[in-house]
């Protein structure tokens, strides 16, 4: 059962919860002569939608119902509609209001979109799919990001498990899927500039257009990440000279020893203009190749002051450019590889790994600091109100303790352990951070040491913290437990997604 806070009346049975209900009298039914209708003047921005939502319908309901671009709605049809005057709702929410027709208003397309998700896991628990209670929504996120990220570095992940996880994300009415396309253990983007730089599982070009269309498709945006100046790995061994030659900055216990004791380099030189150019070309390569407004630059996990201090061209560097620390000099290249990003019209995204100093034997400091433009991706939580304060826009994925929201099942299968989520904290007890600049938060799920697993065995560990961060950063009434939770989302069932033919 779903609870309301506000009049402890009986919700309906949605993921992530209804923000507000209202119950009718009676329900609507859907009939083979139900028409999606849509109003001619907004017709452009709404068909890609409507025809969405149609094949979903004809999956749940057996109908096929027809289209209607007219004036007029009549009795029994489902109206999609842009004119919405709740301004409160923003830009991800909707109303319904369900009587002798469906009315879902928004004030986009994607708000729309949501809508008719609400709909779709209304008819799926209908005993005859095609009847809806009576009633009136009004809902809305409360935060603007929502969504998770994938370890296509450490693993190559199916297409076809991509577009499932997609389209599961849309149920939920998460709008993003960060993909962290590049690591130590592979560069998974095939290139034309370095033809033989990605790794022998990788995605094509071609491979990338097909999935922001599937994506586009259900208002998710993928983010790209290919992760510099560290997690280079792949890149050293692809072009060696990329690499600091100085060892202590080709050494890092991130890549194992064994890497270590065979020369690989973790970092590539940004000290030298060579390899900045190097770098350049491979962001202009990809920068431009992806929808999303965001390019993930990566940027974590460089060494610490002490392996720095023990290079002597990051030191020359940092001389030469009069930099307090050697760290400076990594920033000062965040800044320049940012100008490149901006010029493309998109924001850069960084992992918060700068001024990072987990104990007195592992500084990481720096005199500068990234652009205040550039978005941070904030994995540590003692690092979060600094970075907070000093202005920058967050989106919060706390790597361990309590609302730890990673997913790294190499390493952690208990409440505890690094790299758990803990669903049923997280679903009664974790209070996600509002603040201006807390744009919204994302589940990582890692591959590390677990690369050689099938897709779909990550999903023990992932799909139920996917489903709880869902609801958590929609907003709307929890269940009592995370046991009533889960009977709910059993409730409703899968996404509608229909599984591509297999080539015998």
């Amino acid at each position: 059962m779903l609870l309301c806070a506000a009049t402890h009346k009986v919700q309906l049975s949605v993921v992530p919860s209804l923000r507000e209900w209202s119950p009718g009298e009676g329900f609507f039914h859907l009939t083979k002569d139900t028409r999606i209708f849509l109003e001619k003047n907004q017709e452009a921005k709404l068909s890609e939608t409507a025809n969405t939502f149609r094949e979903d319908l004809m999956a749940i309901s057996g109908l096929d119902l027809k289209m209607a671009i007219a004036p007029i709605a009549k009795s029994g049809d489902v109206i999609l509609t842009l004119n919405n005057k709740d301004e409160k709702i923003g830009d991800e929410g909707y109303l319904i209001d369900i009587g002798e027709v469906i009315t879902i208003r928004a004030k986009t397309s994607r708000g729309i979109f949501y809508g008719t998700q609400t709909i779709l896991q209304l008819l799926k628990q209908a005993s005859d799919k095609r009847s809806l209670e009576r009633g009136f929504a009004r809902d809305y996120p409360r935060f603007k990001k929502r969504g998770i990220m994938v370890d296509a570095g450490r693993k190559y992940w199916r297409m076809d498990y991509l577009k499932k996880t997609i389209r599961k994300l849309a149920w939920l009415k998460m709008n993003f899927i960060h993909m962290h396309f590049t690591d130590w253990s592979g560069f998974r983007l095939q290139s034309d500039t370095y033809p033989s730089l990605a790794a022998k599982q990788a995605y094509s070009k071609d491979d990338i257009r097909e999935l922001q269309d599937f994506a586009k498709k259900y208002q998710v945006m993928l983010v790209p990440e290919i992760d510099l100046p560290a997690h280079a790995t792949a890149i050293t061994d692809y072009n060696p000279t990329l690499g600091f030659k100085c060892q202590s900055m080709r050494v890092a216990h991130w890549q194992g020893e064994e890497a270590n004791k065979t020369g690989k380099a973790w970092t590539l030189d940004v000290t030298r203009p060579e390899v900045r150019d190097w770098i350049k070309a491979i962001l202009d390569e990809f920068v431009p190749l992806f929808d999303a407004p965001i390019f993930h630059l990566g940027g974590d996990e460089y060494q610490y002051d002490a392996q720095k201090y023990a290079c002597p061209e990051l030191v020359a560097a940092m001389t030469a450019k009069g930099y307090s620390y050697p760290g400076d000099v990594f920033i000062e290249w965040l800044n320049e590889a940012n100008k490149q990003i901006k010029s493309y019209g998109k924001q850069t995204q960084i992992w918060n790994w700068w001024r990072f100093s987990p104990n007195e034997k592992m500084e990481n400091n720096t005199s500068i600091q990234p652009n205040k433009d550039i978005l941070i991706t904030v994995w540590n939580k003692p690092r979060e109100e600094a970075i907070i304060s000093d202005g920058y826009d967050v989106i919060i994925t706390t790597e361990e303790g309590e609302g730890a929201l990673y997913v790294t099942p190499g390493y952690g299968k208990k409440p505890g352990d690094y790299g758990f989520f803990d669903s049923k904290y997280n679903y009664e007890k974790w209070q996600p951070r509002i603040h201006p600049q807390v744009l919204g938060f994302q589940v990582c799920i890692w591959a590390d040491r677990v690369e050689d697993k099938e897709d779909e065995w990550f999903d023990q560990w992932a799909e139920i913290p996917e489903m709880v961060l869902a609801e958590r950063t929609w907003g709307g009434p929890r269940s009592e437990n995370l046991e009533n939770f889960i009977m709910r989302v059993e409730t409703i069932g899968r996404a509608p997604f229909k599984q591509p033919k297999i080539l015998e």
